[in-house]
C-alpha cells in the first residue's frame, strides 16, 4: 500500500495515502500526483518504490511520498527539457518538470534518468486516488459533458488559441493538434505533454479541422459559430492566431450575456505574531462584506510593502489609493470596452501608481535599500471576464471544488531563473536568494516595469484568493485550500469565517511576516431568458459596428513572448490589416514625394553655387528598400527588451536582453526570419537581470527581424565596444 510522509518538518509522521491530514499532527497532506516523464517506468512493476520516494501506482501515475522534501535534480539540463522552462510563465496550462536526476549507480542493473511533469492540483475521488488514469481527462472526453454550458466550451477554444503563439515560439505547437495531449482541468486547458514539431509550416487553419470533430457534442447555441468558424479556419479566411482571437472576443461577450452573474468580496489583513507594525493594504477595506451589483465592473487590490525597505506601508497605500482613484476611469467600463485594450489600460494605471511612489522617492532624496516599495496583485471582474495583474511575489489562486492554481508568476529570482533556461523550479527555489525580488512597484521609473497581466474567462463558480507571502510561503495554500476554502463553493462557510481562518493559519503555521488576504467568490449560472443561439454573421456584424475595438495584431514572430510580457497579446491601436495596407502605401507614397522635392531643391541649390556649370550625373531614385534593417556591420543600441533565440548551431542564448544593449549586425542572409548579431555590451545598470548576462557579451545570436523594428532600436555612434567594432558612418 503507498504511503506518504507528512510534509511538517517537526513531525515527518509516516501515512496511508488515503488519509487527507496527517494522523498525528492534523497537517494536511501533500498529495503530489505526477506523471512520467519518458519512458523509464515501462520496465518497472506497478505497486513499486523507486528510489525509496517514488509509488507507481500505474505505468501513468506517480505519487510522490516525500512531498515536503525537495526532489533531486542532475547537474545539466538537458536542451529538450529547457522549452518546459521557457514556457515557465504558461504552467497553469502547460506541465512542468517536478525531478529529473539518474539515481542508478553505473553497475546497477537499471539505468537512466527519472523525469517527472507536475500539474498543480488534479482531480480527486473520495478516497484521495487520481480520478482519471492519466491524471485528468480529455479535452474529447470531457467535451460532451459540458454541453448544456456553451460559455465553458468556448472558453476552452478560446484557451486553446491563446496557447498557439506561445507554444509555436518554442516549436511545439503540433502538440496543441493532438487531442491525446489535450487535456482539462477544472475548467483549464492543460497539455498532458509537448512534443517538438517536425517541421514549421503549422498554420491556425490546422485548428479548423481538428475542431470540426468537436461539433457533434456541441451545445446547440454556438454550434452554427463553430461550424462556420471551422470554415473560416480551413479556406484562411482567418490566417493568423491573433485575427482568430478577434472573432473570439465578441462571441465570448455575447454568450456571456446568457448567464447570471454574483459577487462576494471579502479581505482582512494583520501584522502577525512578530511584526510591530503592519506594511500590507488591501482594497476593498478589510472586514467588511462586499456584494458589489453584478453588471459593474469590480475589483480587489493586495499589496505587501517591500521587506527591508523604510516606509513599505507608504507604498503599499499609495498604491492602492492611486488604483482605486484611477480604475474607475477606464474605458473598459463603458458600453464600448475592448476586451484585449484592458490589459493595456490596466498596465498604464499601474505604470502611473508606479511612478507616484518612485516620484516620492526621489523627492524624499530615498536611495538603494532606503527606497519604499510595493508589491501587488489586484482582480478586476468584469461580465464574463477576470482581468489579473501582478508585480512582485503575492499570489493569486483560483479555486473550484476539486482544484488549487495559481494564476500568477512571482517576480523573484528563482522564477526568473527557471524563465532564463537556468535551472529547474523546485531546484531553484532550494537556494538562500530565490526569493529575492526582480521587481516591485516604485523602485525604479516605470519604464523599467513590466506588471504581469492575463485574462480569464469565468464559466463556473469559482474563488479568486489574493495574499501576501505572509499566507503562501512554504506552500500553506496548497496544504489548507481544500480544508478551509472549498467549504465556500458548497455552501458551507462564508467568506468571513474563511477569511479569518486563513490569517490564523498564516500567523500560527508561518508567523514570520505581516499577513493579507482577499478572497473573490465569483457565482455563475445560466439564465432563465431564452438566448439567440450565435451566427458568424452576428459576429462579423459586430466588428463594423466596434471597428475600433476589434484591433489584430498580425505578428508572425516566433519568439516565445517574455513571462515579463502579457500571456495574451495587446492589440494595435492602429486599423485593421486591409486599412492598414492602404495606410502603408499612402504614407509610403507620400514619404516618395516629399523625398524627390528635397532632392530636386537640393540639386537646385548646388547648381547655383557652383562657379562654372559642370555636367553632372544625377542617379535616379532608389527603389524601395527590402527591409527596414540596418546593413551588415551597423551596431545598435536598444530601446527595448528583445528576446534572443538559440542559434543554428546550437549556441544556448534565450536571454531577455535589456535596453541599452549595444548589438551589431553580422549578417542578413535570412531577412524573412532572423538575422544574425553579436552581443557587444549587456547594459547592467537597465535591469536586475543583467548582472547575469554578463557572459553573453562577444557571443553571437540569431533574432527574430520581426522584433527588430526601428520602434525597438537606435543607430549607436559611439566608440569601439568590446571586440566589436565602431558603427559605419
Amino acid at each position: 500500500m503507498a504511503t506518504i510522509q507528512c510534509s511538517n518538518p517537526e513531525c515527518q509522521t509516516i501515512n496511508p495515502s488515503e488519509n487527507r491530514v496527517c494522523e498525528k499532527c492534523e497537517t494536511p497532506l501533500l498529495k503530489r500526483y505526477l506523471r512520467p516523464l519518458g519512458d523509464w517506468i515501462e520496465s518497472l512493476e506497478v505497486g513499486q518504490l523507486v528510489d525509496e520516494r517514488y509509488w507507481l501506482i500505474s505505468h501513468q501515475v506517480v505519487l510522490d511520498s516525500k512531498p515536503g522534501i525537495p526532489p533531486e535534480f542532475s547537474e545539466d539540463i538537458p536542451d529538450k527539457l529547457r522549452k518546459y522552462l521557457r514556457l515557465f510563465p504558461y504552467r497553469l496550462h502547460l506541465p512542468q518538470i517536478y525531478t529529473y536526476y539518474n539515481p542508478f549507480s553505473e553497475e546497477s542493473d537499471q539505468g537512466g534518468e527519472i523525469g517527472l511533469l507536475e500539474y498543480g492540483t488534479i482531480p480527486l475521488n473520495e478516497s484521495g486516488e487520481p480520478r482519471y488514469p492519466e491524471l485528468l481527462p480529455k479535452l474529447t472526453e470531457i467535451w460532451p459533458q459540458a454541453k448544456d454550458n456553451p460559455l465553458r466550451q468556448l472558453n476552452w477554444l478560446w484557451q486553446m488559441a491563446t496557447l498557439w503563439q506561445p507554444l509555436a515560439g518554442q516549436q511545439m505547437v503540433s502538440s496543441l493538434l493532438d487531442f491525446s495531449l489535450v487535456a482539462v482541468n477544472a475548467g483549464v486547458i492543460q497539455l498532458l505533454d509537448f512534443h517538438q514539431d517536425e517541421h514549421n509550416f503549422h498554420s491556425v487553419k490546422e485548428l479548423g479541422k481538428l475542431w470540426l470533430s468537436l461539433v457533434e457534442d456541441t451545445s446547440p447555441l454556438i454550434v452554427d459559430y463553430l461550424q462556420s468558424l471551422c470554415d473560416y479556419l480551413q479556406r484562411g479566411k482567418i490566417p493568423h492566431p491573433e485575427y482568430l482571437l478577434t472573432y473570439f472576443e465578441p462571441a465570448l461577450t455575447d454568450c456571456g450575456r446568457w448567464y447570471d452573474k454574483q459577487y462576494q468580496i471579502f479581505t482582512l489583513t494583520d501584522a502577525g505574531p512578530t511584526r510591530d507594525h503592519n506594511e500590507d493594504a488591501c482594497y476593498p477595506p478589510a472586514g467588511e462584506l462586499i456584494e458589489p451589483p453584478a453588471n459593474q465592473p469590480n475589483f480587489t487590490i493586495v499589496c505587501d510593502g517591500v521587506g527591508g525597505q523604510d516606509g513599505g506601508e507608504i507604498a503599499s497605500n499609495l498604491a492602492i489609493d492611486t488604483l482605486v482613484e484611477e480604475i474607475p476611469k477606464l474605458p473598459m467600463f463603458s458600453e464600448t470596452r475592448n476586451s484585449q485594450q484592458g490589459l493595456q489600460d490596466l498596465a498604464e494605471v499601474i505604470s502611473l501608481s508606479n511612478n507616484r511612489i518612485s516620484e516620492r522617492n526621489d523627492a524624499e532624496n530615498r536611495q538603494d535599500r532606503q527606497r519604499m516599495g510595493t508589491t501587488l496583485v489586484l482582480s478586476l471582474v468584469h461580465d464574463h471576464e477576470v482581468y489579473l495583474a501582478s508585480v512582485g511575489d503575492s499570489r493569486i489562486y483560483r479555486i473550484t471544488p476539486e482544484s488549487c492554481h495559481q494564476v500568477t508568476t512571482d517576480d523573484d529570482l528563482a522564477s526568473r531563473e527557471v524563465r532564463l533556461g537556468y535551472l529547474f523550479y523546485r531546484d531553484a527555489i532550494k537556494y538562500p536568494n530565490a526569493g529575492a525580488l526582480v521587481q516591485a512597484l516604485g523602485m525604479t521609473n516605470a519604464n523599467s516595469l513590466y506588471p504581469n497581466l492575463t485574462r480569464l474567462i469565468t464559466d463556473d463558480d469559482c474563488i479568486f484568493l489574493l495574499c501576501s507571502d505572509g499566507l503562501s510561503d512554504y506552500d500553506r495554500v496548497d496544504q489548507y485550500w481544500k480544508l478551509k476554502i472549498a467549504g465556500i463553493l458548497t455552501q458551507e462557510k462564508d467568506l468571513p469565517t474563511v477569511g479569518k481562518e486563513l490569517i490564523d493559519v498564516a500567523n500560527d503555521k508561518n508567523g514570520h511576516d505581516n499577513v493579507t488576504i482577499s478572497l473573490l467568490y465569483c457565482q455563475i449560472k445560466f439564465s432563465s431568458v431564452e438566448p439567440t443561439p450565435l451566427s458568424i454573421t452576428s459576429i462579423e456584424a459586430s466588428f463594423e459596428t466596434a471597428k475600433e475595438e476589434i484591433n489584430p495584431t498580425i505578428d508572425t514572430s516566433d519568439d516565445l513572448p517574455s513571462d515579463l510580457q502579457p500571456t495574451e497579446p495587446f492589440p494595435s491601436r492602429d486599423e485593421t490589416p486591409v486599412l492598414k495596407k492602404r495606410n502603408f502605401f499612402l504614407l509610403f507614397s507620400l514619404l516618395g514625394i516629399i523625398v524627390l522635392i528635397i532632392g530636386a531643391g537640393v540639386y537646385g541649390l548646388w547648381k547655383l553655387l557652383q562657379p562654372t556649370p559642370t555636367p553632372i550625373s544625377v542617379p535616379s531614385p532608389s527603389p524601395p528598400p527590402q527591409s527596414s534593417l540596418p546593413e551588415s556591420g551597423t551596431m545598435i543600441q536598444l530601446r527595448t527588451t528583445l528576446s534572443l533565440e538559440e542559434t543554428p548551431a546550437g549556441n544556448q542564448l534565450a536571454q531577455d536582453v535589456p535596453p541599452d544593449s549595444i548589438l551589431q549586425i553580422l549578417t542578413q542572409e535570412d531577412t524573412q526570419k532572423a538575422i544574425k548579431v553579436k552581443i557587444c555590451q549587456i547594459a547592467a545598470e537597465t535591469s536586475p537581470e543583467a548582472l547575469s548576462l554578463k557572459e553573453l557579451e562577444g557571443k553571437e545570436a540569431w533574432i527574430a527581424t520581426p522584433n527588430l523594428q526601428p520602434s525597438v532600436y537606435r543607430p549607436y555612434q559611439g566608440e569601439t565596444v568590446g571586440n566589436c567594432e565602431p558603427s559605419k558612418p
